[in-house]
Order: structure tokens, then C-alpha cells, then sequence
């Protein structure tokens, strides 16, 4: 990896001013960096070593006018940090984050418009669930490198030997189970996260649980206090039978981990533990839809990685140029290949073994029953009412009815403190 220098450019520049052209502003503000040999820096926030040598190493290969410099920054850390480093002009030009940060960066005024040309590039070849991430009032901010869904992990060695099909509904599970689990001996027909509200959410959507109302948009519906939450809760709290662990050992490693082993025919996780179960497994494995419930197909939160350009660079255009590379179909094969990312692609068959990968086709099974986390700015105020509501739920220490309506409380109580 390139050692990251510091890019020491003036403050005192508005945010307003370097979204738009900044003419007014000094000339040594609207300086390009560059190298001795007279390159153009361009620097990256990137949260993944390997992605980030081989995309530096591609983008000079094609652009040897640019000089990549990449700095390691998870990507759930950089909206706060290019808040405090942008006025400092020690941000980058290029930086990655979550879709669900969207809104409060553009209220922040951290995020360049993408411009017409990558606006009609990401219209025309990413999947809408995605583009919906990146787009408000009619401009974008952002591309969607990637998307992820959780999805039905089974092994099929294992499965074949009780003699089992996989299951397509809950209730299959749950017979199963009862001939499959054994306390004692640590089986469980099935693991998954029961403390994690992003991979329990499909319980309430199976009963038509509606986060923020069917547009997920408008904070007065956060709809905790319904029938649908209560219906959700009590079907998933019916689960701890058939897997009577506590959620504090329910992590995603040892789900993980357990199901890598061969102990278990079930586990509900994502695309990320992909490539360490090809690592590790010596069993026949695959991945399909969850089950339905009641007849109804459960709807999983989907998660995008958005790739935005910083409001604060001096390198515009050549941001604009990189980051176009970086949604090319190259620079989508070096993601997907080298980190195992799904690029969020309407059609995958322009990647490269994508098509092929049968457990990616798997993952994207899922997509098609899956929405995006909403964006809006109150959703930061969903997650940890939501995760109490399911442990509290899963250790027996609140009725469904009572976990539904402290939730609410809660989230009132997180969004006054946003005030």
C-alpha cells in the first residue's frame, strides 16, 4: 500500500462554495495536488486492503496521469470523519458508506452530484432498489458498488443424511427440528443472529410489518406499536424452542463458524461469510430464499455500499474519472473478485464468472424479495430500540405487546436527543 500523504490545502472554503464552481475562491484553494513528477492525487477512503491495491493498481494502469493514494477507513466511519477531516482538507476525493447514511450526508453537504454522465450510467445499469439509494429530490449523490441481502445458507450433506429436503417453509423447519435438535449435544436444526435487528427484520415484514409506512420515508410511521409487530415477534419468539440459546452467543461468528464445521443444517446470514465457508467446508452447500411463513414470503432488509465523491475535493474531474472506473465493468470484476462483493448490477452476465457463481445467484434469489434499509434521517434511531425489542423478546423478559411498546418509547426518547 501507498503511504498516504497529507493533502494540505486551505480551510475556510463553505461547503455551499465547493459544491458549486467556487470562482470567488483564492487561487491556492482550488489547487490541484500533485506529485513531483506532476500527477494528480487522488485519494480514496476504502475499507478492504486487498480491493483497494488492486483498484490502485488497475486505475494507474489505464489513467497513468493519476496518482491513487488510498487511506484504510471503515466504511461505517466515514461520513463523521470526512465531516471533521473535509474542512480540514485532509479528506479524500473518493470515499465509500453505507446506504443508510445517505440522507444525513447530503444534509451535512459532504457529497459532490454525480453530473450527467454517471447520473445516466447508474439509471441505466444498477438495479432500482439500488439507485433509489442514491438519488434525492432528482440529483445523485452516490453509485452503488454493491448490494447484500441475508439469505437461507443450508448444507446439503447434512441434510440428505437425516433425510430431509430443504426446507421452504417455517414450519418444515420446525419439523425437522424436533427430529434433529438435541440440547444436550449443542444441535440446532437451524442458527442465526436473534439479537441483530438488520437479520431478524424479515420476522415482522412476513407479517406485513411496514418500516416508516410503504414508501419507508415518512418518520411518523415507525409502526413499532402494531398487530403486524406483535404477530412478527410472537412467531419469532416461537423459534427459541428449536434454538434455545441465548442471543449473546448468537454471534456471526460462531453462526458462522458452527455451520462451516458441518453441525448444523440452517443458518441465516449474508454474502460476507461466502468466501470463508468455500474456505472451509467439506460438504455439498447452497443458498436459497428464507422460508415462508404462514404462506408469506418474508422481505429482508438489503444494504447498499455507496461510492461518493467528497464536495470538499480539488480534484473533480479527475474524482469523476475514477470513480466512473471504479462502476465499469473492470472495476466492478475487481470487486467482485477480489472481495466477493455482488455489484448491484440489472445485468450480472457482463461480470465475469457472476452468473456462474451459484451462491451468488442465491444471494440474489433473496434480492428480489428484498428493500433497501430506509435512508432517512431518522433511521439512526431505529436500531438500538429495535434491538432491544427482539432480546428482550428472545430471553423471555418482555411479552411481544411489551417489547413493542417500550420500542416506541425508545425511539421517541432517540429521536429527542437528535433535536
Amino acid at each position: 500500500m501507498k503511504k498516504v500523504m497529507s493533502i494540505l490545502l486551505a480551510t475556510g472554503l463553505s461547503v455551499a462554495g465547493l459544491v458549486g464552481c467556487s470562482n470567488d475562491a483564492p487561487k491556492d484553494e482550488n489547487k490541484v495536488q500533485s506529485t513531483d513528477d506532476g500527477k494528480t492525487v487522488v485519494k480514496l477512503w476504502l475499507d478492504y486492503d486487498e480491493y483497494a491495491e488492486a483498484l490502485e493498481e488497475a486505475v494507474e494502469a489505464k489513467y497513468p496521469q493519476y496518482d491513487i493514494q488510498w487511506e484504510h477507513v471503515e466504511s461505517t466511519d466515514t461520513r463523521t470523519k470526512l465531516e471533521l477531516d473535509g474542512p480540514a482538507g485532509v479528506g479524500p476525493d473518493i470515499f465509500i458508506q453505507p446506504h443508510d447514511g445517505m440522507a444525513q450526508s447530503i444534509q451535512s453537504q459532504i457529497l459532490l452530484p454525480l453530473g450527467e454522465k454517471l447520473t445516466s450510467q447508474v439509471q441505466e445499469r444498477f438495479i432500482e432498489g439500488s439507485v433509489q439509494t442514491v438519488e434525492f429530490d432528482g440529483t445523485y449523490y452516490g453509485v452503488p458498488l454493491s448490494t447484500e441481502s441475508v439469505a437461507f445458507f443450508y448444507n446439503k450433506t447434512l441434510l440428505d443424511k437425516y433425510g430431509f429436503e430443504v426446507a421452504e417453509t417455517w414450519d418444515e423447519i420446525k419439523a425437522q427440528g424436533d427430529e434433529f435438535n438435541n440440547t444436550a449435544e449443542n444441535k440446532f436444526i437451524i442458527r442465526m443472529e436473534t439479537g441483530n435487528s438488520y437479520t431478524m427484520h424479515f420476522f415482522l415484514t412476513a407479517f406485513g410489518y411496514e418500516l416508516f409506512g410503504p414508501d419507508h420515508n415518512d418518520p411518523e410511521k415507525i409502526n413499532f406499536n402494531t398487530q403486524e409487530v406483535i404477530d412478527g415477534l410472537t412467531y419469532y419468539q416461537s423459534m427459541r424452542q428449536y434454538l434455545d440459546v441465548p442471543y449473546a452467543d448468537l454471534t456471526i461468528d460462531t453462526v458462522e463458524v458452527e455451520f462451516a464445521k458441518g453441525t448444523v443444517p440452517y443458518i441465516i446470514v449474508g454474502p460476507w461469510a461466502i468466501s470463508e465457508i468455500q474456505k472451509n467446508a467439506d460438504f455439498e452447500w447452497g443458498i436459497t430464499t428464507i422460508p415462508t411463513i404462514n404462506g408469506n414470503q418474508p422481505v429482508t432488509f438489503s444494504g447498499n455500499i455507496i461510492a461518493c465523491m467528497s464536495s470538499y475535493t480539488k480534484n473533480a474531474e479527475a474524482a469523476r474519472e475514477v470513480l466512473e472506473f471504479m462502476v465499469s465493468d473492470e472495476g466492478l470484476e475487481i470487486l467482485y473478485k477480489v472481495r466477493g462483493s455482488i455489484p448491484a448490477l440489472k445485468d450480472p452476465s457482463v461480470i465475469d464468472g457472476l452468473s456462474d457463481d451459484q451462491y451468488v445467484m442465491g444471494i440474489l434469489e433473496q434480492a428480489q424479495f428484498s428493500e433497501a434499509m430506509p435512508s432517512i434521517p431518522e433511521m439512526a434511531s431505529f436500531w438500538t430500540p429495535a434491538e432491544t425489542l427482539y432480546r428482550s423478546v428472545w430471553e423471555g423478559l418482555a411479552t411481544p405487546e411489551e417489547a413493542a411498546a417500550k420500542a416506541l418509547e425508545d425511539f421517541n426518547a432517540a429521536l429527542e436527543l437528535t433535536k
